[in-house]
């Protein structure tokens, strides 16, 4: 194992991160689109605002991870991804906004959600569509990229990934409002989840079975080293799929069973990543692109890594205190209050 195969694992760690943390942020607000009553919309808000901006911290990790340490990845995927990049970064920016200005706006309070639904809703699908075709392959001549703009569709390929990835980040903000919610709003998301799994697992597999028929994606040199990590991370994906449909519970339950949702999400999203990269590794960007050809100088990653060995550890801390100050359940009706004995109430 080089430096370079060790940057990897601050990429993988800061893309699942991302993925976990602002997944059920973007899928809350998702649902925030099809949820009719004004005051559970709110609660569903309030969920969101308190932590999106720590949440996101971790997308800029990635892509600092990715420019500084593995630049050839940037310099190859940039030009193929910017139709699908530049509306995620905008529609981020469009649903904090708009997240934001509903809670100063009541004359205006819906047209802000809705800039916040829609927002949630492309930010997602677009992640989803560049994964996709990256996944797939993109062309390339040494470090620059030798497609067009619509290459990474892969004829429809992306549009699927990225529908799935809507619907992930769906079945995840399901699992946060199963458990940081009573009433009305968690049986809707029972009631909503199932469904939603179902619709995962069938979007999942469609992507894993169609992407080497649509792309360059293939099996390099090491891969039978790799079945084990590839076994094991479809074992757990599978296993939280079944776990997610069976803990969405709709009628009455044991308040001790509401994080089982969430931990099901947990366990799609870790062995999603798993099977990603029992597939990938070393490819980072089909068919050509490999985290060899792709790092930084040695010295540069040197660096790199001391300064990822401080930083991470001060976001863990300041997420893992934010998440600990709001603890607490939302009071049903109240438009976003927490519980009584909570810290932050």
């Amino acid at each position: 194992m080089r430096l370079a195969d060790v940057w990897m694992i601050v990429v993988f760690l800061s893309l699942t991160l991302y993925i976990v943390l602002d997944g059920y942020d973007l899928g809350i607000g998702v649902l925030t689109l099809i949820e009719p009553d004004a005051g559970r919309r709110r609660e569903m808000q309030e969920l969101v605002s308190w932590l999106w901006d720590g949440n996101e911290s971790w997308l800029v990790l990635l892509a600092l991870a990715l420019w500084a340490g593995l630049p050839t990845v940037t310099s190859v995927a940039l030009p193929a991804l910017y139709i699908v990049l530049i509306p995620m970064l905008w529609s981020l920016i469009a649903r904090n906004v708009g997240l934001e200005l509903a809670d100063q706006h009541d004359r205006y309070r819906r047209a802000w959600g809705l800039v916040f639904g829609f927002g949630s809703f492309l930010a997602a699908f677009c992640q989803g569509a560049a994964f996709g075709g990256v996944v797939a392959g993109l062309p390339a001549h040494g470090s620059t990229f030798a497609g067009g703009p619509f290459t990474f569709l892969h004829d429809g390929y992306a549009i699927l990934t990225g529908l799935t990835a809507v619907v992930l980040y769906v079945v995840a903000g399901c699992a946060w409002l199963y458990l940081k919610t009573d009433g009305e709003v968690q049986r809707r998301a029972a009631r909503i989840g199932r469904p939603a799994v179902v619709l995962l697992a069938i979007g999942t597999a469609a992507s894993w079975l169609l992407a080497p028929a649509v792309g360059s994606l293939t099996l390099h040199p090491g891969a039978a080293a790799r079945l084990p990590i590839w076994i094991v991370g479809a074992s757990v994906l599978a296993a939280g799929l079944a776990f997610a449909f069976y803990s969405f519970q709709p009628g009455p339950h044991d308040a001790r069973l509401e994080l089982r949702p969430a931990l099901a999400a947990l366990a799609v999203y870790v062995g999603g990543v798993m099977l990603a990269a029992g597939l990938l590794y070393p490819t980072l960007v089909p068919p050509d692109v490999t985290v060899r050809s792709a790092a930084s100088p040695h010295a540069t990653l040197l660096f790199l890594t001391l300064a990822a060995a401080v930083i991470i550890p001060i976001i863990l801390t300041y997420q893992a205190f934010g998440y600990w100050v709001f603890k607490g359940k939302i009071y049903p009706g109240t438009g976003g209050e927490l519980y009584e004995g909570t810290t932050a109430s």
